[in-house]
């Protein structure tokens, strides 16, 4: 028995000891920090200028047929992309007969008003004629005619004049709407001949040759697709570029959730995928305004970032090598820093969890710089306090506002 209460006593003691140790918090402890704060990145090197070379702003968008190969030295005058003009051919010829459709209904409809025209024309003169004789052999003596035949000639010169009014109102009336029609028609005969000539200008425009001398690298676009054969090219897009390779420069990417911190003139550390020991060293040019997609059908955003080398190592650095880098956005120094999850914010400001005594206080911080994983505290926090590593119920805070 007394065997039995010593072990009863120890497992007791034992499961005792476990449940305070699992009810313990998890949290961290402030201490001082000297490393420095790196933001990875990756891309490819690129020049630092190049010529811009684009499809024709005229004509209909075009289908490739042929494009010199990328990376390949060209000269002046060497056709870079050649576009298929057979769609455009036959746009053209149906836009040919068209035309001559809608000329032959020109032609047609101008013979017809013509016609109907002159008829209302011929009976103005008539009625004209009729009037004038009216007129002058009306005779209104009592003594020669009776008043009867009188009367009968004064309506007959009355109805003479409002048949010419009709008439007169007949013709300007023709006249404006055989304008209208002739308009309508003349609207169409435009509209072919304007995409003949657009077709034409088109078809004469079908390659596309080197503004000079050059190492020829093709353009992606925003969903990171170059130009490739069978592919269509709007009108003045970009299609090449001719770079300058004496000034190289590197084009990465930083993947938004570890973009924290980031501000032009940063320095930068950057190597070779292929060859990872050897660095050099640039710094930080620009950085894009907001982050975006680089891969079709990945949601993945990242910010753009064009970092220069502090020098130019021309026999290594080549157009499209893949390049790694990490960003320096905060130099190694003595400072104290807590992990991002640490913060919490509210209308008030920013706090912390403090432990002390077995109990959680709220304490007021002031942040200072912010990397992806820490954040710097300027002022509320002191080496040796510990703090909780996750958001404390209200219940178990002992105090909402306490000093340093």
């Amino acid at each position: 028995m007394r065997i039995r209460a010593i072990v009863w006593l120890g497992v007791s003691l034992f499961l005792s000891a476990c449940a305070e140790k699992q009810s313990d918090p998890l949290l961290y402890q402030i201490q001082y920090s000297e490393r420095q704060a790196l933001v990875p990145a990756r891309g490819e090197l690129e020049a630092a200028s190049a010529t811009s070379i684009q499809a024709p702003s005229s004509g209909p968008p075009k289908f490739i047929s042929w494009l010199a190969p990328e990376y390949s030295l060209v000269k002046k005058g060497d056709v870079i992309a050649r576009f298929d003009g057979k769609s455009m051919r036959r746009q053209k010829s149906r836009a040919v007969g068209e035309l001559s459709l809608a000329e032959e209904d020109l032609r047609e409809k101008r013979g017809l008003l013509d016609t109907e025209q002159m008829g209302i024309l011929t009976d103005i003169d008539q009625v004209s004629v009729e009037k004038r004789f009216a007129e002058r052999f009306l005779v209104d003596d009592e003594r020669l005619k009776s008043r009867l035949e009188i009367l009968e000639e004064q309506l007959d010169t009355r109805y003479l004049q409002s048949k010419l009014s009709y008439l007169d109102w007949k013709n300007a009336r023709f006249s404006a709407g055989a304008e209208g029609e002739l308009a309508v028609l003349s609207v169409q005969q435009q509209k072919h001949s304007a995409q003949i000539a657009r077709l034409s200008q088109g078809l004469s425009e079908l390659e596309v040759v080197a503004p000079h001398d050059g190492l020829l690298t093709y353009s992606a676009n925003w969903r990171g697709e170059k130009p490739q054969v069978g592919g269509q090219i709007w009108p003045g897009h970009k299609v090449a570029d001719l770079p300058d390779t004496s000034v190289m420069q590197a084009k990465l990417q930083v993947a938004e959730r570890e973009a924290v911190g980031l501000a032009e003139g940063q320095g930068i550390t950057l190597w070779f995928e292929t060859d990872p020991a050897q660095r050099f060293a640039g710094q930080v040019e620009s950085i894009s305004a907001a982050p975006s997609t680089i891969e079709r059908g990945n949601p993945q955003k990242y910010y753009q970032v064009v970092a220069v080398f502090d020098k130019q190592f021309p026999q290594q650095f080549k157009l499209g090598r893949g390049v790694r880098a990490q960003i320096r956005v905060a130099d190694a120094g003595r400072r104290l820093e807590v992990p991002a999850q640490c913060l919490f914010r509210d209308s008030t400001g920013v706090f912390v969890y403090l432990y002390r005594g077995g109990q959680f206080l709220r304490r007021n911080v002031t942040p200072g710089r912010a990397t992806p994983t820490h954040v710097e505290i300027v002022d509320g926090l002191a080496p040796g306090d510990r703090i909780a590593l996750y958001e404390v119920s209200p219940g178990s805070v002992l105090s909402q506002e306490v000093g340093t």
